[in-house]
């Protein structure tokens, strides 16, 4: 395994396109640090943007990520899809459904070119602002969408939320999130850790 690359909006980006590295500065890069040693090499790519959904991922995969080979492939996506179904007034079922669709048909899009490991990050939320919370029961229907997806297809599922949530009551919603949905550096440190663990490549 040689190649790993990412997917996802801005929690994978953070920033990546203003790093001479392209890595950016959360999870992808605390990983690549980790996992990089004399003794094995793995070129990391990052290729998150900023306010993606599933459906830009599709398109991003189609159009630039054919051709890079990975041997192995993370997706961290679905917090943006939320937001468009809250802020729109589509209701609850009819864009669960289409999230699950899409999603599906992102996996199959990747499946048609490569049968390399998949593993499928938990979207997640934090009541920070409170306001948040309100979007609670959506997002664990997408998790289970996605955990659904991944049993199915057989990949990897990689549950988040309620790590993350556990360490923001223990130290303080602040210590782990910037504004509900984006990560600070410990938030960041979390992922990798849980990246780490359960991809072992150390």
């Amino acid at each position: 395994m040689k190649n790993l690359l990412f997917l996802g909006d801005s929690i994978t980006d953070c920033n990546h396109y203003f790093d001479p590295e392209n890595l950016g500065q959360g999870y992808v890069r605390m990983i690549s640090d980790q996992i990089n040693t004399p003794d094995k090499v793995y070129q990391v790519l990052n290729k998150g943007n900023d306010g993606f959904t599933v459906p830009a991922v599709r398109r991003l995969w189609k159009r630039s990520c054919l051709n890079l080979q990975p041997d192995f492939i993370t997706i961290l996506i679905g917090i943006n899809d939320l937001a468009v179904m809250r802020n729109t007034g589509i209701t609850a079922s009819v864009g669960l459904a289409d999230f699950r669709e899409q999603y599906q048909t992102l996996i199959d899009d990747i499946r048609m070119m490569t049968d390399c490991p998949i593993l499928l990050m938990e979207p997640f939320i934090f009541p920070y602002p409170a306001e948040y919370s309100t979007w609670e029961p959506e997002l664990h229907a997408m998790s289970e969408i996605i955990q659904d997806i991944a049993s199915k297809n057989q990949v990897t599922f990689l549950p988040l939320w309620e790590n993350l949530l556990l360490e923001a009551k223990k130290y303080g919603y602040s210590e782990i999130t910037i504004d509900g949905i984006h990560l600070t550096k410990y938030g960041h440190q979390l992922i990798a850790e849980k990246w780490i663990e359960k991809v072992n490549l150390l």
